[in-house]
C-alpha cells in the first residue's frame, strides 16, 4: 500500500468523500440485521462489539453495557465466525429479548472487516468501540455524552482500569495540546496514549475517513487514529476511567514481535518528518520497546 496524499481535515456535518483507508461507509438509516423486521432505531449511541470464540467474556461485557444508566443506545454485536454463534450465546444468556440488542454475523474474515461491518449497522449518531474482553462502567455513556454535549468535539478517547489477575490499576492517558502531537505520541510512546476500547466517534467522521484499512490484520485500529490526527481529528480526553480491561492470555497484543511489520508500515506512512534516518530512528525506538515489553509478558 503506497503512501497517499493526507486527506482534507474534517470539519462541519457534512463529509467529504474518503481519500484513504477501508471501504467507504455510507451514512444510512438502514439497518443491517439478521432480523430485517427489527424497528429502526436512532439512538445517541451505537456500541459496537467485535467477537470470535469468547463467549462467557461476550456476555460479562454485554450485561456492562446493559446496565449504563444513559439508556439512549444500541449495542450491535459482529460475529466474526465464532464455532458456536453468538446469538446461540446471548440467548442462553437470556440478553436476547432486550430489543436494543443486535447481532451481524458473517464468516471469520477479520478484525477490519468486522468493524467496518458494525460501523454499516450502526445507527446511532456516536460509535463507541468495545472489545468484547472489556465491559463499560456504569457511568460510561453518560461521561462520554456530557463531555461531547460540553466540548462540541466529536471523537473522544478516556482512561480506563487495568485489571490483572484481581488488581486493579487506573490508567490515566495524556493529553495533548494538538492533533500532530497526539500522532507523534502514537508513532514513539511505549504505552499507547489512547485506548480503543472505550473510544467513542461520530459517525459522519468515520464515514469522512474511509472506516477501517482492511488491508491491516493488526493495529488496525492505530492506524485509523493516525488517518484522524494527519486529518486534523483533535481527540477529546476524558480523565475519567469508563473501561474496565481484563489482560489475559488471549490479549490481541501478545503478539507484539510479530506486529513489528506493522508498526514499520505505520510509521513510513504517518511519520512527519520525512528527513533522512528519521524513519530508521523511529523503528529502532518501536522494536526496542515491543521487545521490552515481550520481554515483561514472558516473565510474568
Amino acid at each position: 500500500m503506497t503512501n497517499p496524499s493526507p486527506p482534507a481535515p474534517v470539519r462541519g456535518d457534512h463529509p467529504h468523500p474518503p481519500r484513504q483507508g477501508g471501504p467507504v461507509v455510507e451514512p444510512t438509516d438502514r439497518v443491517e440485521t439478521d432480523t430485517p423486521t427489527t424497528p429502526v432505531v436512532r439512538p445517541t449511541f451505537t456500541v459496537c462489539i467485535v467477537v470470535r470464540d469468547r463467549a462467557t467474556l461476550l456476555v460479562n461485557a454485554v450485561r456492562s453495557v446493559l446496565a449504563n444508566t444513559y439508556q439512549d443506545f444500541e449495542l450491535v454485536i459482529v460475529d466474526d465466525g465464532s464455532q458456536i454463534p453468538v446469538g446461540r450465546v446471548i440467548a442462553e444468556a437470556g440478553l436476547a429479548t432486550d430489543r436494543r440488542v443486535r447481532v451481524v454475523s458473517q464468516p471469520p474474515t477479520g478484525i477490519a472487516e468486522a468493524r467496518n461491518r458494525g460501523l454499516r449497522a450502526a445507527v446511532g449518531r456516536y460509535l463507541t468501540v468495545l472489545d468484547s474482553d472489556d465491559e463499560l462502567t456504569e457511568d460510561a455513556l453518560a461521561r462520554l455524552h456530557q463531555l461531547l454535549t460540553a466540548t462540541g468535539r466529536r471523537w473522544a478517547y478516556a482512561d480506563y482500569t487495568e485489571i490483572n489477575q484481581g488488581t486493579q490499576r487506573p490508567i490515566r492517558l495524556p493529553e495533548y495540546a494538538s492533533a500532530e502531537r497526539m500522532l507523534l505520541g502514537v508513532l514513539t510512546r511505549p504505552r499507547l496514549p489512547f485506548k480503543h476500547s472505550g473510544t467513542t466517534i461520530d459517525r459522519q467522521v468515520l464515514h469522512t475517513i474511509g472506516g477501517y484499512d482492511e488491508t491491516f490484520r493488526l493495529f488496525e485500529d492505530i492506524e485509523l487514529v493516525l488517518r484522524a490526527l494527519r486529518a486534523g481529528v483533535q481527540p477529546c480526553h476524558l480523565g475519567h476511567p469508563i473501561v474496565r480491561f481484563q489482560r489475559h492470555d488471549g490479549n490481541v497484543t501478545r503478539g507484539r514481535l510479530g506486529g513489528l511489520v506493522f508498526w514499520f508500515r505505520l510509521i513510513d506512512m504517518y511519520r512527519p518528518w520525512r528527513f533522512p534516518g528519521v524513519g530508521l530512528s523511529m523503528k529502532a525506538l518501536r522494536t526496542l520497546s515491543e521487545t521490552g515489553k515481550w520481554v515483561v509478558t514472558r516473565i510474568r
